[in-house]
């Protein structure tokens, strides 16, 4: 499955955090073919397609795999033994979004300003990182309590001054109505967290190892050849999901780059994740999450299966 290591929704996940698809393994559907499903995180976006257009181009069946996908949000059973097996959203995409003219152009002009996120979100919980990270003094911040579905109905409404959310998900979502000023990504203050990848059951990696580096290698491609051309990879989406907007997903598609890898792996290949990276994930959840489990990185996540670069 895809999941997200750190979730803005209610939280399951890997053993720190939540992502995107549930991944598993059956007989084979016919004598060359192993059925694979993935699950996604939650409802098709843009960062997806490269998948589905995989599927179009047959990656997934050249390498003995009938790949079904479908929705999220993910079904990771809280307690379940599972394992990362690559990373998908390595650079945190949450941001501080506000409207056009806001006047919001560094953390300190935050000071003074009212805001809208749900208090026992995960996203609040970062923005708490982020706040920490950059000093500025939240107590002057005024925080307007609201439910997750009206975050961003609040911004919007001018109710507040700004919210946070993923810049190529929410932040477009509010742009598609009302101009906003250019996104303050929490990364580019220090904090991040592996936001998403793919996770298996740990039974399935010991099991299907092979079958498992077949669907990675099969991903990889999918993922260089949507991201070199974006419209083919939305164009094989919307065949396959054709309720979704084609245009909103083109837009995320395009701008998912720069959050695929972070400094630390760069230079590794698709889906390859740093130690450091997941150290840190784990100290923000610590320090943030009230996670108090004593968490041994090597035992949550593996590069082993990932294709050779």
């Amino acid at each position: 499955m895809i999941a997200k290591f750190l979730r803005k929704r209610p939280a399951q996940v890997l053993p720190l955090a939540a992502f995107a698809a549930v991944f598993a393994t059956s007989a084979p559907a016919q004598p060359a073919l192993t059925s694979v499903s993935l699950r996604l995180d939650f409802l098709p976006a843009g960062y997806h397609a490269p998948l589905f257009l995989a599927v179009q181009k047959g990656y997934y069946r050249e390498r003995g795999i009938d790949l079904a996908i479908s929705d999220g949000p993910e079904g990771i059973t809280k307690g379940m033994p599972v394992i990362g097996v690559g990373g998908l959203i390595q650079r945190l995409p949450d941001a501080v979004i506000s409207l056009k003219g806001s006047g919001i152009k560094t953390p300190k002009d935050l000071e003074g300003r009212s805001m809208t996120i749900p208090p026992a979100s995960a996203v609040f919980k970062l923005f708490a990182a982020f706040v920490t990270a950059t000093g500025i003094d939240m107590g002057k911040i005024k925080q307007v309590q609201t439910d997750s579905n009206a975050v961003l109905t609040g911004l919007l409404q001018g109710q507040v001054d700004f919210t946070t959310g993923w810049v190529f998900t929410d932040a477009l979502k509010v742009e598609s109505q009302k101009p906003i000023d250019p996104p303050m990504l929490f990364a580019d203050y220090g904090v991040n967290v592996l936001a998403a990848g793919f996770v298996v059951q740990k039974a399935t990696a010991a099991t299907k190892a092979d079958t498992i580096r077949q669907f990675l290698a099969a991903t990889a491609k999918g993922y260089q050849d949507g991201l070199k051309d974006p419209e083919a990879a939305v164009a094989a989406m919307v065949q396959a999901r054709p309720s979704g907007s084609s245009e909103l997903w083109l837009k995320q598609l395009k701008l998912i780059g720069p959050f695929l890898q972070t400094e630390r792996s760069k230079g590794h290949g698709f889906g390859w994740t740093a130690r450091e990276d997941w150290v840190q994930t784990i100290d923000i959840l610590k320090k943030y999450f009230g996670m108090t489990a004593s968490i041994d990185p090597a035992g949550i996540y593996t590069n082993d299966l990932l294709p050779a670069q």
